[in-house]
């Protein structure tokens, strides 16, 4: 009896033993390309941000590290082709990416025409915008879905930036009319100024939500990043990082 009790303990060190091995064996250094500095999603400094630590997050519970490399967000879906990177964050159904290579949605945006609430203008349509100067972030035009791409072709005022702590300053100084980016991200960055650009501003809520997900080569991969995301939103943690973000709204829907 402890003799079979002892091959068993064995059978199951050997077992043991062996997952760890696989575990070191397939544990790699993963290169995930992000768009420079969108706060609170991508934080440059430390790879921080909620994208940043929720791509962390399940690449650590898959065994990997992650390896953050920063490009200008125009740039960041093109690094696939150039052999840049693993996985590349932030990426749309609209930009020029196989569809295979998408993940699940992992994060959505809520864009918006922003200007100062002062300026009392009346922006309902994306065609209004043509009466203004427009600084966006980069592949806006190709995101923010057709009516908008037609409104600002031709556009001499239009202009599409990667820095979007610009778009907030020229925004608050009245440099530009009217800035296109993220509400969340607006409200972050402007949270960072000091008191002479804390100034009321007014949404126009021109644009459907952005769903986003990763660009990911490596089959094996992308089938585990989806299977560690869903375990994410089941287990509180990805709500735990959308709170610790404060990202003002409840997260992605059911994949689309």
């Amino acid at each position: 009896m402890l003799i079979g009790l002892a091959l068993l303990n064995a059978r199951w060190l050997w077992c043991l033993v062996g997952c760890c091995l696989c575990t070191l064996v397939s544990a790699r250094d993963i290169t995930v390309v992000a768009g420079w500095n969108k706060p609170p999603y991508i934080i440059t400094e430390g790879a921080q941000g909620f994208e940043m630590e929720l791509a962390a997050t399940i690449l650590t519970r898959m065994g990997h590290h992650m390896k953050p490399v920063f490009v200008p967000f125009g740039r960041s879906a093109r690094q696939l082709e150039n052999g840049v990177g693993d996985m590349v964050l932030t990426v749309s159904d609209q930009h020029n990416v196989a569809r295979h290579l998408l993940s699940d949605i992992y994060v959505e945006y809520q864009n918006a025409a922003v200007t100062l609430a002062s300026r009392n203008l009346a922006i309902t349509t994306s065609a209004d915008l043509r009466q203004y100067t427009v600084l966006a972030f980069q592949t806006a035009r190709d995101v923010l879905g057709p009516e908008f791409s037609q409104a600002i072709t031709g556009h001499q005022g239009y202009v599409e930036i990667a820095a979007q702590d610009r778009q907030v300053k020229m925004l608050l100084l009245g440099s530009v009319d009217v800035a296109v980016m993220d509400k969340n991200i607006f409200s972050w960055l402007r949270g960072q100024l000091s008191p002479r650009f804390q100034k009321d501003v007014t949404f126009h809520p021109l644009f459907e939500k952005s769903y986003y997900r990763a660009a990911i080569v490596d089959d094996e991969l992308r089938r585990d990043f989806n299977l560690q995301l869903a375990l994410i939103k089941q287990d509180g943690t990805y709500q735990a990082l959308l709170e610790k973000y404060r990202l003002a709204y409840p997260g992605v829907p059911a994949e689309r």
